[in-house]
């Protein structure tokens, strides 16, 4: 049976069992609004909020104020927020994230922590001269999961009005879990140590008992100090959360990656995962920015005995679609990336093994990621995905090399659970068309010169 080949999860990993019923896949984006918005509003204890920003239109203007409302009501309720300096601090029409949240802290600054991390490679030359939008490629805060009381949403959406209406993501809740949610608590109160703290007059400051700076002072004492904090907190949760997989309905591993700060954990654990699958298996493959790195690449090339199914935004569906200047080519860049591995697969003659989708849809944007793995490619019982991957990495360099990321893998034996994993996987599949030799001679997938110069210096930025 396919879960055998994944018990190594249960070594590396912290674990947290549940029961399947427990959790619930979100198909749409209106739905995974109305989820926070009513959770924010129910919230007795805690709400605990990682993203990369908070978008500054009505829908997320009203998500606040309903965090306020509650804030305002239970005397016992924390709120912690974490979101990414550069893309927080942005200004949109004056606002910005940082600025919207400002408020919160005039409502209970005692009970409210609102933190901006700030990755510590931006520094000297290049943060006195990248502007704005730019400084992002250094490195960002990418985390998405929402804690209120003991569940939690892990997903790869952000908190503005395209992730609320037309950017398709993946949402899944997990209700009931006191063990993960402290786990992920614990992981944003770890980052926002070495964050940057928002006060109520927008202004910013290091935690006191942070000794390195983000962007001032030495880089590799802020590296040391703040991998150590984080090296700290993965060990401990590794040790208080074993998890017996010898009777198990459903368990969930959670997984870390902050390649700044060496912090290596969740790369190795999907490496190891694309690569254990069995002869005959089978993993459907998403994500919204594809550009694989080589390790990535030769695991499913060389090393997986399994078949793959990967699904990819069209350019129409890609989120960069339509932007001005540079950012305007990042879909023909996505194009000629994706060209390249499908020429790696017809050379290494896998094209029977490995299938490349493109996801289009009428007025949306693709951004799910993850992977759904079952022991048989056929409709059969055994074709129902045992595992999950789903949260904030896109596999690409960004994700590894350069941002904070955590996904968690659901590992489940529960029926009615596994029929939701292949209800959501069919779903973002339905809108896929399968790349072919013909795909990329098409005249209007032709990539200009530009952009192929532009991604043979620049493709791990990406």
């Amino acid at each position: 049976m396919g879960i055998q080949s994944f018990k190594f999860l249960a070594d590396d990993l912290p674990g947290f069992k549940v029961h399947g019923s427990q959790i619930k896949i979100i198909q749409e984006p209106k739905q995974f609004y109305m989820e926070l918005l009513d959770r924010s509003l129910a919230s007795k204890n805690r709400i605990v909020m990682s993203a990369l920003y908070l978008g500054t239109e009505e829908k997320e203007k009203r998500l606040v104020e309903a965090v306020g409302e509650s804030l305002e009501r239970n005397n016992n309720l924390r709120v912690k927020i974490l979101l990414d300096w550069c893309r927080g601090t942005r200004e949109v029409e004056g606002e910005s994230s940082a600025s919207i949240l400002a408020q919160l802290k005039s409502k209970a600054c005692d009970r409210c922590r609102i933190s901006l991390y700030h990755t510590p490679y931006l520094r000297g030359l290049w943060k006195k001269c990248l502007p704005s939008k730019w400084n992002e490629t250094v490195g960002l805060q990418h985390c998405k999961v929402y804690v209120f009381d003991d569940s939690l949403i892990i997903s790869g959406a952000n908190l503005s009005r395209d992730y609320f209406s037309a950017r398709q993501d993946r949402y899944v809740v997990i209700e009931d879990c006191p063990g993960l949610a402290d786990y992920y608590e614990g992981l944003v109160d770890t980052i926002s140590t070495f964050s940057l703290g928002l006060d109520r007059e927008e202004g910013f400051g290091i935690e006191q008992e942070f000794g390195s700076h983000p962007y001032q002072g030495q880089l590799s004492e802020f590296v040391e100090e703040s991998s150590g904090l984080v090296r700290t907190f993965l060990e401990d949760q590794k040790l208080k959360n074993k998890a017996d997989l010898e009777d198990f309905d459903t368990v969930v591993f959670p997984s870390v990656q902050m390649g700044q700060l060496n912090i290596t954990q969740d790369s190795e654990i999907t490496s190891k995962i694309l690569t254990s699958g069995e002869p005959g298996g089978m993993f459907h493959f998403a994500t919204g920015y594809f550009n694989l790195t080589d390790q990535y690449m030769e695991d499913m090339i060389t090393k997986s005995q399994s078949k793959f199914s990967l699904l990819m935004a069209h350019p129409q569906a890609n989120g960069f679609l339509g932007a001005r200047g540079l950012a305007g080519g990042v879909p023909h860049a996505y194009t000629l990336i994706a060209q390249t591995f499908w020429n790696l697969v017809l050379s290494n003659n896998q094209q029977q093994r490995i299938k490349m989708f493109e996801y289009q849809r009428e007025g949306w944007t693709f951004h799910a990621k993850g992977l759904w793995y079952s022991s048989s490619p056929s409709m059969s019982l055994s074709s129902l995905p045992c595992l999950t991957m789903v949260g904030s990495p896109n596999y690409g360099y960004r994700s590894v090399y350069k941002d904070l990321e955590t996904q968690v893998t659901i590992l489940t034996t529960n029926c009615g659970l596994q029929e939701q994993l292949r209800e959501e996987q069919n779903l973002l599949y339905k809108q896929g068309k399968e790349v072919n030799s013909i795909t990329y001679q098409q005249e209007e997938r032709r990539v200009p010169l530009w952009v192929k110069m532009v991604v043979g210096l620049t493709r791990k930025f990406f």
